[in-house]
């Protein structure tokens, strides 16, 4: 029976400080306070670590000093915490090579077991050119018994068993998808397509771009082989499985999230990936020159975002950009909400008392910077269309300039009027609209904000209400509408 040992995993260091010592392991930290002995105490105890010391043996022997016994047990106790150690049997005689099992050592629960896996699997490589030598000498560098396909794919596809990973590269930029069962195999075809085309991957790849990309390919077949968590996992968002990107110029090498499955519960963590600047379907929102007061001002390629802080901007502006025969949401309730002001833009309805907006310091802000500030001679036309929805359109005396329809008339001015002020601050024309449906990031919409300090704080809260009221009205019909997997992925909802 192999002897099963405790041992220091090869990855951690340790540094003195002032006051105790500071170790670093694979993914995590610590820094142990308690004075100078710290430090000696350390030096005594991992080089009995580094070598192996059954379980038994980590207790501290009777009649030890108390300050040296309470030093000892703090450090094993943060070295488990932060798992630094690793309790395995020694290798046996198929030992894989010493910086495979330094690397297993450091990074797998169970070493050993992981090299089994490794050594029954057998990865076969398909491509062609440098892309499939590095790929090749990567896995074989490891230990792996490795096949060539002759396929001769395009791509890069390593894979073993019911495990794939593609990847793809040319002259500037590369790929690798994260792993996948090879049942999803089709799925990945349409997703490497889709990567390949928005990254622009043309041309031969050079040797340095291609010794990046084949040996991440085989790093994350190697990975889930293993057992071992993917090279991506400390940047996951828990959501999307993630692929890694890799430029030339300059040699960079980054993850982003693929947009696949179920949307997060938060939107807003799939509006980063809906707009990431690499893989992302839109294009990434900007401020660029925009002036940002008294509206936060954002453009997503020639789409006008406008909002009162910068991520309601960076949506507005986003959501703007994209294509559809539809109204466009970042969630049900957005996306309904939306449709229905559309459906509702033209119902007439009785003048609403001036007072209602007019008294209202957030209305009266924003048509105080669009008309003040801006001096655009424009009017504002209130209605009530039905109880609890209100409408305003505000005009220049020739045409509409912005419009919209919410629960309370200065909700419905105050809108009209930032989307006018947005228009007027970036130097657009035409007609301007924004609501009351999208949601606030929780930064938006901390729990002392009020009206007066940061609007619109409490106007979805009205959302639900609105929204049955506005279906009432006679002729208001909407439908949903079905986007694309990818934008579904990313929790978009639409109506027409």
């Amino acid at each position: 029976m192999k002897r099963v040992l405790v041992r220091l995993r090869p990855v951690v260091q340790a540094t003195q400080t002032a006051d105790g010592l500071h170790l670093r392991g694979w993914a995590s930290s610590c820094t142990l306070s308690g004075g100078s002995g710290l430090w000696k105490v350390w030096q005594r105890l991992a080089p009995q670590l580094e070598t192996g010391l059954p379980r038994a043996s980590l207790e501290v022997p009777e009649g030890t000093a108390p300050a040296v016994r309470a030093a000892v047990t703090l450090i094993l106790e943060q070295l488990w915490e932060h798992d630094m150690l690793v309790e395995m049997p020694s290798w046996g005689p198929d030992a894989p090579a010493a910086e495979v099992a330094a690397w297993l050592e450091s990074a797998a629960a169970e070493p050993v077991e992981a090299w089994r896996r490794l050594r029954e699997a057998v990865v076969v490589v398909a491509g062609h050119g440098v892309l499939e030598d590095v790929a090749v000498r990567a896995a074989e560098a490891v230990g792996l018994a490795v096949q060539r396909s002759k396929a001769g794919d395009r791509e890069l596809v390593v894979s073993a068993g019911d495990l794939v990973v593609v990847a793809g590269c040319g002259t500037d930029v590369g790929y690798v998808l994260p792993p996948t069962a090879e049942g999803f195999f089709s799925v990945n075809t349409e997703v490497t397509m889709r990567t390949a085309a928005r990254l622009g991957v043309t041309g031969e790849p050079p040797e340095v771009l291609a010794a990046l990309i084949g040996s991440a390919a085989v790093h994350r077949l190697v990975c889930a082989l293993a057992g071992l968590p993917d090279p991506a996992s400390e940047l996951a968002t828990g959501t999307y499985p993630m692929a890694l990107v890799a430029h030339a110029d300059p040699l960079s090498a980054t993850y982003h999230p693929l947009l696949q499955g179920a949307p997060p519960s938060d939107p807003w963590r799939a509006f980063e990936a809906l707009t990431d600047h690499e893989l992302g379907p839109v294009d990434t929102p900007v401020f660029g020159p925009l002036p940002q007061v008294p509206a936060n001002l954002a453009t997503s390629g020639d789409a006008l975002g406008i909002g009162t802080t910068a991520d309601s901007a960076r949506l507005n502006a986003a959501l703007n950009a994209l294509k559809s025969d539809g109204v466009i949401g970042i969630d049900e309730t957005h996306a309904r909400g939306a449709a229905l002001r559309l459906a509702a833009r033209h119902h007439r309805g009785e003048p609403a008392d001036a007072h209602e907006w007019t008294s209202d310091p957030t209305a009266h802000r924003w048509w105080k910077a669009l008309t003040a500030r801006f001096g655009i001679p424009a009017v504002v036309r209130t209605e009530r269309l039905a109880p609890g929805v209100h409408k305003a359109e505000i005009s220049n005396g020739q045409r509409v300039l912005a419009w919209a329809v919410e629960a309370t008339a200065a909700d419905a001015v105050a809108f009209a009027a930032l989307a006018a002020t947005g228009y007027a601050q970036a130097g657009r024309t035409g007609t301007a609209h924004l609501n009351g449906a999208a949601p606030l990031t929780p930064a938006d919409h901390p729990d002392w904000v009020t009206r007066q300090w940061h609007w619109p704080a409490d106007v979805r809260d009205r959302e639900e209400r609105l929204q049955q009221a506005i279906a009432m009205l006679p002729g208001v019909r909407i439908r949903p509408l079905r986007l694309d997997p990818e934008l579904r992925a990313a929790g978009l909802r639409a109506y027409r």
